[in-house]
């Protein structure tokens, strides 16, 4: 026998759902509530309003990505480092275009989070650049912090493809590569 989901797992869940088909602004909190088979005062007891609900959805996405990405995904021997960053990469790519719908929804209406959000998904941002580092680190490079912002902010812009031009993870990677060659660089 299974335990029921706690009311806030409800509600985000339910939440997720909503915003996969509809998109977030498309989606008011009674919707999400009754979706939840919640009532209205039990959803503003909780204290989640609907964007807290959007970060906590992709925070979720971060997490997932963090066990199944991170965990698994080592320098193979031999591998160059530029080799080694765009497989990871690669995978990242592949998972976020996975969930585009949200994670479109989340770039969107990310400004409107807490403090609280922002910092969680800054911790889950450095989690996920920490394979880069450690290779970075192991490489010799320098600069490390500065070389992890420059990657994540490409990774970004080939990530930018996809939610404007519907690209897939080989030609979000195409995008960047070039520009990933000079910040891999040991003079830059």
């Amino acid at each position: 026998m299974t335990a029921a989901p706690d009311r806030p797992t409800q509600l985000i869940d339910a939440a997720r759902s909503l915003f996969m088909e509809k998109g977030f602004a498309q989606v008011g909190m009674r919707e999400i509530t009754a979706r939840a088979g919640l009532t209205p005062t039990q959803s503003y007891r909780l204290g989640l309003a609907k964007e807290d609900l959007l970060a906590e959805i992709s925070i979720r996405l971060t997490s997932e990505q963090l066990q199944s990405i991170t965990a698994k995904t080592k320098p193979r021997p031999g591998e160059t480092l530029q080799g080694f960053v765009e497989r990871y990469l690669l995978k990242l790519y592949q998972s976020d275009i996975q969930n585009i719908k949200i994670r479109k929804e989340s770039a969107a209406y990310g400004w409107m989070w807490s403090q609280k959000y922002e910092t969680r998904i800054v911790e889950q941002v450095i989690a996920l650049l920490k394979p880069i580092s450690d290779a970075l680190a192991e490489h010799g490079l320098e600069s490390i912090p500065a070389r992890g912002l420059a990657i994540w902010s490409l990774y970004y812009v080939g990530y930018r493809n996809a939610v404007v031009g519907g690209g897939d993870a080989n030609a979000c990677l195409e995008m960047i590569r070039d520009s990933l060659a000079l910040v891999l660089h040991p003079a830059a």
